[in-house]
């Protein structure tokens, strides 16, 4: 379910960022500069990049940790 939240939120992101590129979000947002609008389109566009990313890529990480390995960097620690 997470997943699927996650691709939904950057596929809203990337429609903002779309409505923002063609002008039509001034109807609902006042920029009070251009500069403005461009950052929120560009932040529009990295949120949704990274929700996507997140949304399609397994969560299935194993680190493999020994005794031995956490004594290692203990001793290097001292």
């Amino acid at each position: 379910m997470k997943k699927v939240v996650q691709i939904i939120g950057g596929l809203a992101c990337y429609y903002t960022a779309g409505i923002t590129g063609t002008g039509e979000i001034l109807n609902y947002i006042p920029f009070a500069d251009p500069l403005n609008e461009m950052g929120f389109f560009a932040l529009s566009i990295m949120m949704g990049s990274g929700l996507l990313y997140c949304g399609f890529t397994k969560d299935e990480i194993n680190i493999e940790c020994s005794a031995e390995l956490d004594n290692e960097w203990y001793n290097e620690s001292i």
